[in-house]
């Protein structure tokens, strides 16, 4: 009986675990992928694509919001850049909590969020054959829970197997 108690007891302080954790920390990367599309200028006809992430448990909803990237991946004319690559660290601009788009700027181009939608935000660029703008195309974000919610999740979901089997085990006696 004591070794029933103790392992409904761990399976209780599993969850409650569990639970805290997911109180306590419920930060979730939000992830988007962009394709950037040359309409004036040398690479017309030419398509680079990327992707940012950033913590979507930053935003506020409210005003004008610059949240760090956490993470990006951009090939842009035979080059891979990332979030450690530019001029100034790379920021998701949000405006009432819709994001308006990246603002970046690398050896030789730069991402210029929209002011007040996401339709006004371009990308410049200046290489040696010349200069130019393009369109960027933001897709949906995907969210992934942070690890600490997975660890919470995973505690939750043993404690519940836990205290399944001990009930099954329980009632064939």
């Amino acid at each position: 009986m004591t070794n029933i108690l103790q392992k409904l007891a761990f399976a209780t302080a599993s969850v409650a675990l569990s639970v805290a954790a997911l109180d306590i920390n419920p930060a979730s990367a939000a992830t988007l992928d962009f394709e950037v599309t040359p309409d004036v200028g040398p690479l017309v006809g030419e398509t680079y694509s990327g992707s940012l992430s950033y913590d979507e448990t930053d935003i506020t909803g409210i005003g004008e919001e610059f949240i760090a990237v956490t993470d990006l991946d951009f090939n842009f004319f035979g080059d891979n850049y990332s979030e450690t690559d530019g001029l100034a660290d790379p920021e998701a601009v949000f405006f009432d909590g819709d994001f308006l788009g990246l603002t970046f700027s690398g050896e030789g181009f730069s991402f210029i969020a929209g002011f007040f939608d996401l339709s006004e935000a371009w990308f410049v660029y200046d290489i040696e054959a010349g200069p130019g703008t393009a369109d960027i195309t933001y897709k949906e974000p995907t969210t992934v829970p942070e690890s600490s919610a997975l660890l919470g999740l995973g505690l939750l979901g043993g404690g519940m197997l836990l205290v399944g089997k001990k009930v099954r085990s329980a009632k064939r006696r």
